[in-house]
C-alpha cells in the first residue's frame, strides 16, 4: 500500500462536512420522532472502513451513491458520529453491546472474547421474540468470538481463496453475504433483526466493474460496489412489503486513513479519519425524512436506539449511551464526548497505545505525544496546539484521567495448553505486551509506511522484494506480529517452505495468548510442506484451544497421515460447526474416493458443494469431483470441473496440472500446452512456473517444459527447483 495525501475533493468534503456541523446549518431534528410500532423490522447494515467524507451526502463529490443516497432521503443523518476503535472486531461488539472496549473485553480483531456475562443486542431481541439473523463478509468477524451471539443465523462462512491470504484479507465479495441474508429472510414476516456486513471498501481496493473502470480512485469504485450491494437488498425489502415499516440504522464501523498522518488504512492511529463514520437512521414511514443532526453521537448510541425502539422490557441503557431519536428530537444536546482507544499498535508492534476524547470541535489524543486539535479551524488536524494549552485540553485531560483503564491482555491459555506449546517449541506467547515505556506511534510513521510497501510488494506480485522489506522491518522490531506473518506469505510464495514455516511459527509465539488463528495457519503450512505429523499436533491443540476450525483441519492431517477412521472421526465432528460443514463432507468425499467409493465420494461431494448461503465452494471440491469423474471415464465433466476450480481458485495447481494432463490423454496437445500458459498468466509465480514444468515433462513435451524453465529462471534466477527438468513419466 502506498502513501497517498488527501485529494482536494477529500479535504472539501471534510470542510465542507465540518462548516455545516460547527454552523448548525442544517436542517436540525426538534420535537418528537415517533418509535416504531412494536415487532416493526429492525435492519442494520455495516459498510466497512467507510470515510464518513467519501460519501455524497456528506460533501463528496468523487463517488456516486445512488442506494445509500435514497435511504439517506427517508433517514436522519448525523453529521458528527464516532467510532470507539478504528477496528472491526471490537467496534461491531460496543455496537452489538452498547459498551466501550474495556466493558466488553475485546480489544483487537485477535484473541479476545466478548466477556459472557455482557448481554448483546441479539440476545436481548431473541428474547423479545425476534427472529434474529446476521451475514458477515469478512473472517474477523467470526463467531467463535462472541460477536455472533443469541443471532439464530450466523453466516460468518467466510475462508482464505489462496492459501497465501492474511487474515484482514479474508472476506467475500458483498454480493455473496446479502444472498445468504436475502436467503434467510425469504418467506420471514416481523419481528425480526437482520445485519448485513459488507466488506468493501476495506483493503485491499479491488472494485468490480463497472465500478473498477468508472472510477480512478479504487477506494471510491468499492464504496460504488457496496452501494450497489445495499441496492439490491433495500430493493428486497421493498419488493416484500417491509422497507416502509422498519427501522434501518446504516453506519461504519470506523474509518480509513488515506496517507493522512502517514496511515494508508486504519488501526494505529485515532485522527479523525478513521474516527468518524456515516450514521443513518431510517424510522417507519419515513418519520424525520431528510432530517440532519448536529450533536455529536456514538456507535453505542446505536445498541440503546435499537433496543429501546424494540420495546424490550425492562431495559436499562448502558451508562453513558443515550437513544439516537432523543438526540435527533433535541432532548439531548452538547457536552458529550466520544472516547476510542487502539490497542492495535500495542499488541501488534510494541508500541504504545493511543486513547482520544472528541466532542465534535475539540479531540485530544493521548499518548506518549499527547496531541490536541481544534476541528473548527483545522479539519484535517495538521497542527497540534497543545502547547497553547487552550481551557477544553484541561478539562478533557480530566476526563480522561477517569476514562482511562489498564491494558487488558487475552484471556491466557490454560497450563496444559500452555504445556503443549512448550512441547511444540513455542517458548513465549503474547510478547508484545512490553513493560516500563512504550515509543509513541508518531514516531514510526516511517515504519508504518515501510510496513504498506512490503505489502504492496507482496500482493503486486514482487515476494522477493517483501521478503527484503521485511528483513528490514523486522531487524527494527522482531516483535512484529503482522510482519511475521507477511514474511512468511512471501517465502511460501518463493517457494521456500521451509523458512515459510518458521517464519509463521515465529507467529504462534508473538499472538495473544488464547488465539488459535495462527496454530491453524502453521498446521497448514505443515500439511503443505509434508511434515504430517507436525500438522496433527498443531490440528490437535487448536481444537483444545477451542478453535471451531480445527477438526476439519485435523481431519485433513490424519487423512494425509494415511488414518482414514481418524479422519472421518475428526470430519464428522466438523459437520457440527456450520463455518466448516462444506469442508467437512470434502474430507469425508476424500475419504471415500481413498476407499474407492467413487459414486459415494461423489454423493459427499454433492453435499460439500450445496450448502446454501457459503458462497464459492470450498477450495478442492471441483479438483476432486474432476479426478473422480476422469477416473470413471467422464472426460468431459471432469475437465468442466477442473476448469471451474482455477476460475474460483486459481493458484490450485494441482487443478492445472490434472488440466494438463487430461487433455494430453485426449491427443489434445495445443490445448494442454495453452492451459500450462494460461496457468502462468494466472499466477506468475514459482509455483506456476514450476507446476508448467512438471506437467508439461510428464505428458513428454520437453520442449514446452523447458520453455516454461527458462522464463521461470529469467524472473526467478536462483530457484534451484527450476534447475532440473523432471524426466518424462
Amino acid at each position: 500500500m502506498t502513501l497517498r495525501t488527501p485529494s482536494r475533493l477529500a479535504v472539501a468534503g471534510f470542510a465542507a462536512l465540518l462548516a455545516a456541523a460547527v454552523s448548525g446549518a442544517c436542517r436540525k431534528g426538534n420535537g418528537s420522532f415517533p418509535l416504531p410500532s412494536p415487532g416493526a423490522p429492525v435492519v442494520l447494515v455495516s459498510i466497512d472502513t467507510l470515510r464518513s467524507d467519501h460519501l455524497p451526502f456528506y460533501g463528496y463529490g468523487g463517488v456516486e451513491t445512488p442506494a445509500l443516497t435514497s435511504l439517506r432521503n427517508d433517514s436522519i443523518l448525523f453529521e458528527k458520529a464516532y467510532t470507539h476503535v478504528p477496528l472491526t472486531l471490537p467496534a461491531h461488539v460496543s455496537v452489538f453491546t452498547g459498551l466501550l472496549p474495556d466493558g466488553h473485553g475485546v480489544h483487537d480483531n485477535l484473541g479476545y472474547t466478548v466477556d459472557s456475562g455482557v448481554p448483546t443486542l441479539a440476545e436481548l431481541l431473541r428474547k423479545a421474540g425476534y427472529a434474529t439473523g446476521g451475514a458477515v463478509s469478512s473472517v474477523v468477524l467470526n463467531g467463535a468470538s462472541g460477536v455472533g451471539r443469541g443471532f439464530d443465523l450466523w453466516d460468518d462462512d467466510v475462508v482464505p481463496t489462496r492459501a497465501d491470504q492474511a487474515l484482514n484479507r479474508v472476506q467475500r465479495p458483498g454480493s455473496e453475504t446479502e444472498a445468504s441474508l436475502a436467503a434467510w429472510l425469504e418467506g420471514r414476516k416481523a419481528p425480526f433483526f437482520a445485519f448485513l456486513h459488507l466488506y468493501e471498501p476495506h483493503s485491499p481496493y479491488e472494485p468490480k466493474e463497472p465500478f473498477r473502470s468508472r472510477y480512478k480512485d479504487p477506494y471510491d469504485g468499492e464504496i460504488a460496489t457496496a452501494d450497489a450491494v445495499v441496492g439490491t437488498f433495500v430493493e428486497r425489502l421493498k419488493e416484500k412489503g417491509l422497507y416502509d415499516q422498519a427501522l434501518i440504522v446504516f453506519l461504519s464501523d470506523h474509518g480509513e486513513g488515506l496517507g493522512e498522518h502517514g496511515e494508508s488504512e486504519h488501526g494505529v492511529f485515532l485522527y479523525r479519519e478513521v474516527l468518524q463514520v456515516p450514521l443513518l437512521v431510517k424510522l417507519p414511514r419515513g418519520a424525520g425524512r431528510g432530517t440532519s443532526v448536529a450533536t455529536p453521537v456514538q456507535l453505542v448510541d446505536v445498541f440503546t436506539t435499537i433496543v429501546g425502539a424494540a420495546g424490550v422490557a425492562g431495559f436499562v441503557p448502558p451508562p453513558g449511551t443515550v437513544s439516537l431519536l432523543d438526540v435527533a428530537a433535541g432532548r439531548v444536546t452538547g457536552g458529550r464526548r466520544v472516547f476510542a482507544e487502539s490497542f492495535f499498535p500495542r499488541i501488534h508492534f510494541g508500541w504504545s497505545e493511543l486513547r482520544s476524547l472528541l466532542d465534535g470541535r475539540w479531540h485530544y489524543i493521548e499518548g506518549p505525544k499527547p496531541e490536541f486539535f481544534d476541528l473548527a479551524s483545522d479539519p484535517l488536524e495538521a497542527s497540534n496546539v497543545i502547547e497553547g494549552r487552550p481551557g477544553p485540553f484541561r478539562a478533557m485531560r480530566i476526563e480522561m484521567e477517569k476514562l482511562r483503564t489498564s491494558f487488558r491482555a487475552p484471556a491466557a491459555v490454560d497450563p496444559e495448553a500452555a504445556r503443549q506449546l512448550a512441547s511444540l517449541g513455542y517458548l513465549s506467547s503474547g510478547a508484545t505486551a512490553g513493560d516500563g515505556p512504550l515509543d509513541d506511534p508518531k514516531d514510526h510513521v516511517a515504519t508504518v509506511q515501510a510496513m504498506k510497501d512490503a505489502l504492496a510488494h507482496f500482493m503486486e506480485g514482487r515476494p522477493e522484494k517483501a521478503v527484503a522489506a521485511t528483513d528490514r522491518l523486522l531487524a527494527e522490531n522482531p516483535r512484529m506480529l503482522d510482519i511475521w506473518e507477511l514474511r512468511s506469505l512471501a517465502l511460501a510464495r518463493l517457494g521456500r517452505g521451509d523458512e515459510s514455516l518458521a517464519a509463521l511459527k515465529k507467529t504462534v509465539e508473538l499472538a495473544p495468548p488464547g488465539s488459535t488463528h495462527y496454530l491453524r495457519l502453521v498446521a497448514n503450512r505443515c500439511l503443505e510442506t509434508g511434515r504430517t505429523d507436525e500438522a496433527v499436533r498443531h490440528a490437535e491443540l487448536a481444537r483444545k484451544m477451542g478453535d471451531p476450525a480445527a477438526d476439519e483441519i485435523l481431519a485433513r492431517a490424519l487423512l494425509a497421515r494415511g488414518d482414514l477412521k481418524g479422519a472421518e472421526a475428526a470430519a464428522r465432528v466438523s459437520l457440527g460447526a456450520p463455518v466448516n460443514r462444506n469442508r467437512g463432507y470434502l474430507v469425508l468425499a476424500r475419504i471415500a474416493a481413498r476407499r474407492n467409493d467413487l459414486p459415494g465420494a461423489l454423493d459427499l461431494a454433492a453435499k460439500a458443494g450445496g450448502i446454501p448461503g457459503h458462497g464459492l465452494p470450498p477450495a478442492g471440491l471441483h479438483l476432486l469431483r474432476g479426478d473422480l469423474l476422469a477416473r470413471m471415464s467422464r472426460h468431459g465433466e471432469a475437465e468442466a470441473e477442473f476448469r471451474e476450480e482455477v476460475r474460483a481458485y486459481p493458484a490450485t495447481y494441482a487443478a492445472w496440472e490434472s488440466l494438463v494432463l487430461l487433455l494430453a490423454a485426449e491427443g489434445r496437445g495445443a490445448d494442454a500446452r495453452a492451459a500450462a500458459t494460461e496457468m502462468v498468466g494466472a499466477v506468475p509465480g514459482v509455483e506456476s512456473y514450476l507446476s508448467a514444468v512438471r506437467a508439461l515433462s510428464v505428458i513428454g513435451d520437453a520442449a514446452g517444459a523447458a520453455h516454461w524453465q527458462q522464463e521461470g529462471l529469467a524472473r526467478f534466477p536462483e530457484e534451484p527447483r527450476l534447475r532440473r527438468i523432471p524426466r518424462a513419466a
